[in-house]
């Protein structure tokens, strides 16, 4: 095991050379808002909420697909940062509905949260209006509100993944992406229940107990 010298946020730190920027921000228990990063999964870098600054490069960075390296040093609180994480919230919640009062989600969701501490106060899209995703209703056990999803791909992820079930996908690009089964059998794999813990917001709920109380 190769331990590096690195600083974060003008803390020196001496950690394992083969964890990433986030990985190592979370043991120095420094917060770094991020829909799409799981420990256990591959890196997908969707969210863009996990930017930092480094100091070989002046573009943004995102620390969950970054290395570590010898007497790299990190900036997670920047007034620069801060300005781009309202950017990023401002542009997920352009299409997001405003149906959180009827969410099962509500007070575990993460869009909702991260709204809460990182997001600005007012938007900009006023004459914007917001796109609607059809539903796919192939599971007995996960309700789909495809209108809710983020596409941090963390659903996809599992299934290929964990899984191995590639029945989930995205189709479409730009503004007509979305996560939608490639046949009519999606979603009956019996490890498929487990996406509904990892889904960040509302788009995949319980469908025994929707509506029923929130925990």
């Amino acid at each position: 095991m190769e331990l590096i010298n690195i600083v974060i946020n003008n803390r020196h730190l001496i950690v394992e050379k083969n964890l990433t920027i986030i990985q190592a921000c979370y043991l120095a228990n420094i917060e770094i808002p991020n829909f799409c990063y799981h420990e256990n999964l591959s890196i997908a870098g969707n969210c863009r909420m996990c930017l930092v600054e480094v100091n070989y490069t002046n573009k943004l960075q995102v620390s969950c697909a970054i290395n570590l390296s010898s007497n790299l040093k990190v900036i997670t609180n920047s007034y620069r940062l801060t300005k781009a994480r309202e950017s990023i919230l401002e542009f997920l919640l352009i299409n997001h509905p405003l149906d959180c009062p009827i969410c099962d989600q509500g007070g575990e969701c993460d869009l909702q949260d991260l709204s809460n501490i990182f997001g600005v106060d007012r938007g900009r899209a006023f004459n914007f209006t917001k796109r609607a995703i059809e539903d796919f209703e192939d599971s007995p056990i996960i309700k789909t509100l495809m209108t809710r999803c983020i596409y941090c791909t963390r659903c996809v992820r599992f299934l290929q993944e964990v899984s191995t079930d590639y029945s989930l996908g995205l189709l479409g690009r730009g503004s007509k992406m979305e996560i939608h089964g490639y046949t009519k059998s999606a979603l009956i794999e019996e490890l498929t229940g487990n996406i509904i813990d990892l889904c960040p917001v509302g788009a995949l709920t319980a469908k025994p107990f929707a509506f029923e109380g929130r925990a």
